[in-house]
């Protein structure tokens, strides 16, 4: 990801609908899944903490490839973050109880996109819960899947897939950002025509829509309660580790 937007997205994220709404589906998810009081997670790929900042558990663990990132990490209170890469973590077997990785496997510094999986595998403890979220439809990459470096997009059907391929059990998976799919839809087909000059994160992120983006994925969390939602603009996803 370009440095800039990493600044950027730290300035953003703690309030933008997009990143509430990701943080909502897992706080929902983690309490039906998730690990007791103590657990020990890994955050995959942490980004500027957000996700970290949001749990509860006290012995939260933070990795990312970029410097930056972590440098901003550790600006929030979270001491508990390194540099390193997904594709080898620095942890020993069976170290963390809970992993969560959010839009890392469609980084295009990850050419074997299945090699994260395993490796977060390797450090879950039996029955470890893994919590997954990535970037929907490879029809949809646009100018910002450019800026923040990613090469793939998924289906739910192929996460569905890896994850068994690679010693998880599934346990549920969703679409998300499913109300505002198709005005999004076309507009990031329209940026692949015309790429805009700035960040797609100030272009979405003004108080003039964030009231009524955040209230879509609102109800979109409440329906996600009840069933899982059959498209949408990104994939979210549980499995547990086998054996």
């Amino acid at each position: 990801m370009k440095q800039d937007e990493y600044r950027l997205m730290r300035e953003v994220e703690d309030g933008h609908w997009w990143y509430r709404g990701l943080r909502g589906i897992f706080s929902d998810s983690q309490r039906r899944w998730g690990a007791a009081e103590g657990a020990r997670v890994i955050d995959v790929g942490c980004g500027t903490g957000a996700v970290l900042s949001s749990l509860s558990l006290p012995q939260g663990f933070g990795l990312d490839l970029s410097v930056e990132a972590v440098s901003l990490c550790r600006a929030r209170g979270l001491s508990t973050c390194v540099a390193a890469s997904a594709l080898a973590l620095p942890f020993p077997d069976e170290s963390f109880d809970m992993g969560v990785s959010f839009d890392v496997l469609p980084h295009k510094s990850i050419p074997e996109k299945e090699l994260p999986l395993r490796e977060i595998r390797r450090v879950l403890r039996p029955e470890g819960v893994l919590f997954l979220n990535v970037p929907a439809y490879q029809w949809l990459w646009s100018s910002h899947d450019a800026a923040v470096h990613q090469d793939r997009r998924f289906t739910k059907r192929e996460i569905l897939g890896r994850l068994d391929a690679c010693g998880f059990q599934p346990l549920w998976a969703t679409y998300w950002n499913t109300l505002l799919f198709p005005p999004m839809a076309a507009a990031r087909v329209w940026r692949r025509i015309r790429p805009p000059s700035g960040s797609d994160f100030t272009a979405a992120s003004g108080r003039r829509f964030s009231r009524v983006l955040s209230a879509l994925l609102g109800l979109e969390r409440t329906l996600l309660r009840r069933f899982p939602l059959p498209f949408g603009l990104s994939v979210f996803a549980v499995a547990r580790k086998r054996g």
